[in-house]
């Protein structure tokens, strides 16, 4: 996976079919992972504002099971993560939303390219998302520097 363990801060733009200017979006993620997976939570600011919750586990098939909860939108979903661009294919229950999302590696850090398509109307957006913060782990370590 490529994005890993840690807290991610992530700005882009969401742009709608036939707009010109896209609108500001601002995600901030923490990262964290468990023996069963990967838990991404955090906010979603600007155009889409809300929480972020999104379960990341593995399954029998060498893919991995997705489970999102972004603002007031639940989708469930796959993906493929061992391998770059990570690709992730998402709908919802009804089946009337459907989203895909590729994560790939920039010089700048990782980018997020994705379509959101809902009742004939498609969005897309880019997010790039870089490290705030590598997670340390263990009681005995502190930090003197301050962190961004």
């Amino acid at each position: 996976m490529i994005l890993r363990k840690g807290h991610w801060y992530g700005k882009g733009k969401l742009l709608v079919a036939g707009a010109s200017l896209g609108e500001e979006l601002e995600v901030d993620l923490n990262i964290s992972e468990d023996s069963s997976g990967f838990t991404l939570a955090g906010q979603l600011l600007g155009a889409f504002s809300g929480e972020v919750s999104i379960r990341v586990a593995p399954d029998e098939v060498g893919t991995y099971v997705i489970d999102a909860r972004v603002a007031a939108v639940a989708l469930d979903g796959v993906a493929k993560l061992e391998s770059e661009p990570n690709l992730v294919l998402l709908w919802n229950e009804g089946q009337t939303q459907g989203v895909s999302v590729a994560l790939f590696v920039t010089g700048n850090g990782i980018g997020c390219r994705g379509f959101w398509q809902e009742n004939g109307k498609t969005r897309t957006w880019e997010i790039l998302f870089r490290l705030k913060q590598q997670v340390v782990g263990g009681s005995n370590v502190v930090s003197l520097r301050r962190r961004r």
